[in-house]
């Protein structure tokens, strides 16, 4: 785990549902205890800045952080894929791409599969998912894609009394490589399906972090496939009950440690776009809810340092 990576994490789980922003002093002593020097930190904290992900701000002779919008999109989403543990029903559509240039464009080929595409061919990408308005603006930001095409249909012998073909089994198979994913599933059932949880506030805080690190890998190997889809041997569903259980065990323990860090530091003056999640309808109150996990803490304002 890289600092960058664990500061992405970081903010995604803890930061943002409590507020929104954090005090450098709170973000280095969370680091800390997830092995990083307070140097690696800050470096991390520059480079995210500089690509607009976070931004830093002055009270005083502290420095504190909060996400921008940008950040906050891209966590919205995460957050919602992260925490969005039951497959998703299908319409039976697919939703192509061709004529898109992201075989020679490593950012846009990145993005793509971050969102759940697949690649069928050099410039042929697939989607069961309909991305909606989040589609136009990814493209919208490559000229290249300007001469991209975009189909939406069901494959060929596609009945309603018979959801799936074999015709969308081979774009599955040409898309995807399941069996990788199966892998990687089975790897993390065994790194966590005996992790003990334990009470002590700062083992349950790096457990956590690591736990939701863990899982956020998926976002680039896992496209989120519908159930009918997936293969009768999937071990999506386990791993899932995997995270939550442990999700669960770990989560007030760990919001303890990070309240103990947030008392070291004095009031942070709140700012009107500080990034924190807006009560029930933030995707972390929607994916607790999904966890089956009572929340101690509200999710919105807290003072946090």
């Amino acid at each position: 785990m890289r600092a960058r990576s664990a500061l992405f994490t970081l903010f995604g789980d803890i930061v943002r549902p409590a507020g929104g922003d954090a005090w450098l002093s709170t973000l280095t002593g969370c680091m800390s205890a997830l092995g990083f020097s307070a140097e690696a930190t800050r470096t991390a904290l520059h480079r995210m800045a500089a690509e607009g992900w976070v931004a830093p701000r002055k009270v005083g002779r502290y420095a504190a952080y909060r996400l921008t919008p940008q950040g906050v999109d891209r966590l919205e989403e995460a957050a919602t894929r992260i925490y969005r543990l039951r497959a998703a029903e299908w319409d039976g559509r697919w939703r192509l791409l061709i004529g898109l240039p992201a075989g020679r464009d490593a950012q846009l080929s990145r993005a793509l599969t971050w969102m759940g595409f697949g690649r069928l061919s050099a410039d042929v990408w697939a989607s069961p998912h309909s991305h909606g308005s989040r589609l136009t603006r990814l493209l919208d930001g490559h000229p290249g894609a300007a001469t991209t095409v975009g189909f939406v249909g069901e494959s060929a012998g596609a009945q309603a009394s018979r959801p799936t073909t074999e015709a969308d089994q081979r774009i599955v198979a040409a898309a995807w490589d399941l069996a990788e994913l199966r892998q990687a599933h089975a790897a993390f059932i065994d790194r966590w399906r005996d992790a003990g949880a334990g009470d002590e506030p700062r083992a349950a805080f790096t457990t956590r972090i690591q736990l939701v690190h863990h899982w956020r890998s998926f976002l680039f190997l896992d496209p989120g496939l519908p159930a009918a889809l997936l293969p009768a041997d999937w071990l999506g569903d386990e791993a899932a009950k995997v995270f939550r259980t442990l999700y669960e065990a770990v989560d007030a323990g760990a919001w303890r440690f990070y309240d103990q860090l947030v008392a070291a530091g004095p009031p942070l003056p709140r700012t009107p776009d500080s990034g924190a999640a807006s009560g029930d309808d933030s995707p972390f109150a929607r994916g607790l809810d999904a966890l089956q996990i009572p929340r101690s803490h509200p999710i919105p304002a807290r003072s946090t340092p």
